[in-house]
């Protein structure tokens, strides 16, 4: 694709600018099952957006056809494209802005297929041999992706970012009686040759097995820590109350909420696309925009809301740096992009401590169907372990908790130390509340 030529040709044809993303995603996946290599894949897609104002639209069009050839027709679509747009609100094309780029502190070590495969037999062989209580390994599998993306623009733009990332996952089965539990772990690896697998498949088998011989509580309002992997997943059920977008067409719970206080003082956000403890980091958005760091909630105050270029200009702000695409069909959105909790002093062991009795939940379900963004109430099944003096004490299955998030948040009595990137953009540490409602027996 001669991007500088299909630029000229679109200014040619009445574009008053014109841009070119393109995002090239590369993946190996290996599954291992019962001793032998179960699936080698490959794949690679290169996938193309066009965008450019014609007419004062902002016309969108994707494709994996970028062959010179494509050109004529490809742009003459996009013109035609541009007289069945409504919307007075367009998005900007940037011009290129300085920015002093963040480099990736990751390691990467490419391993080698002996080594996976090697690698692969010994933790099927471990995990299987954690606990008696084990019954399978139901899934493991080494994942390795290297993405890219680049945007070319008629204001002079050009920017280049990639990503490389290597992922293990592995899931296992454990039974008691007649009851079967299973659950899974994955790790991001940098130099899989120095990667504990023992450490790996005792932590594995611990989950599954402590899943086992549950029961419920009695239903009641009880103190709750939120453990990390669960609180993660209701947080980014949630992050987008900060988005632009939707705080300026009013759906958001937080449009009249800048610079008051929505949770508790122990509660601070941060959204940093640059930062380098995360897997991957962005030193632009997708729409070429500059990223920093940006403090969302300040001990509790609401002090920043996500902006692309389009949403800013609905509210007369400037981009955040926060317009990414779902892929490269979806048009730019709001989007945060490792965005985090800070965390506190105390080990999980210590909110334990400090709670005395109560109910650890590190297991959420229902996540879609259990949440209403604009109430923010949620009721959602949960999984976890009773704590008793201060100490687990049996695990806890088959029951719900139900709250309001914008009031569970300034319901906070500590906030954890464990906070962990793994493979995650959104996350958050261990949280304690004062209490939320259970429904059990």
């Amino acid at each position: 694709m001669n991007k500088q030529k299909w630029i000229e040709y679109a200014l040619q044809e009445g574009f008053s600018d014109f841009e070119i993303y393109q995002s090239l995603s590369s993946e190996k996946k290996v599954t291992w099952y019962e001793g032998q290599m179960d699936t080698f894949v490959t794949s690679r897609v290169l996938g193309t957006a066009l965008r450019g104002t014609y007419q004062s639209q902002m016309v969108n069009l994707a494709t994996e056809d970028t062959s010179d050839d494509q050109m004529e027709r490809l742009i003459r679509q996009m013109k035609e494209q541009s007289a069945v747009i409504s919307t007075e609100e367009t998005a900007a094309i940037a011009a290129p802005a300085e920015c002093e780029e963040t480099v990736s502190k990751k390691a990467w070590v490419r391993p080698g297929n002996e080594l996976i495969k090697k690698t692969l037999a010994e933790l099927e062989e471990k995990i299987a041999k954690a606990d008696p209580r084990i019954i399978q390994v139901i899934h493991l599998s080494w994942n390795e992706e290297d993405s890219s993306r680049e945007i070319t623009n008629s204001k002079g733009m050009r920017i280049f970012e990639e990503t490389h990332v290597q992922l293990l996952q592995a899931g296992a089965a454990a039974a008691s009686g007649n009851e079967v539990k299973n659950d899974y772990r994955a790790e991001v690896i940098e130099d899989l040759s120095a990667f504990d697998t023992d450490a790996f498949a005792k932590k594995l088998a611990e989950d599954v097995v402590s899943k086992l011989d549950a029961v419920q509580l009695e239903s009641g309002t009880y103190p709750v820590i939120f453990e990390k992997g669960a609180m993660t997943s209701l947080f980014a059920a949630f992050v987008d109350l900060f988005s632009g977008d939707l705080i300026g067409k009013g759906i958001s719970p937080l449009r009249d909420s800048l610079n008051t206080k929505i949770f508790s003082d122990l509660i601070t956000v941060v959204d940093d696309p640059r930062n380098t403890d995360a897997v991957m980091l962005a030193n632009y958005d997708d729409e070429g925009t500059p990223t920093y760091r940006k403090v969302l909630v300040d001990e509790g105050v609401f002090k920043t809301i996500l902006h692309s270029s389009r949403s800013a200009a609905r509210m007369n702000m400037t981009s955040t740096g926060n317009g990414y695409k779902g892929s490269y069909t979806s048009p730019v959105d709001v989007s945060p992009f490792n965005c985090y909790i800070v965390p506190g002093e105390k080990s999980l062991d210590e909110l334990c401590a400090d709670m005395k009795d109560g109910y650890v939940i590190t297991d959420l379900a229902g996540l879609h169907a259990g949440i209403d963004f604009v109430t923010t109430n949620f009721s959602l099944q949960c999984s976890g372990y009773w704590v008793r003096d201060g100490k687990r004490d049996y695990s806890v299955s088959l029951v719900t908790v139900a709250a309001n998030f914008l009031e569970m948040m300034k319901q906070v009595t500590a906030v954890g130390s464990d906070l962990d990137w793994k493979y995650h953009s959104i996350v958050t540490p261990s949280i304690a509340f004062k209490g939320c409602a259970i429904s059990g027996k």
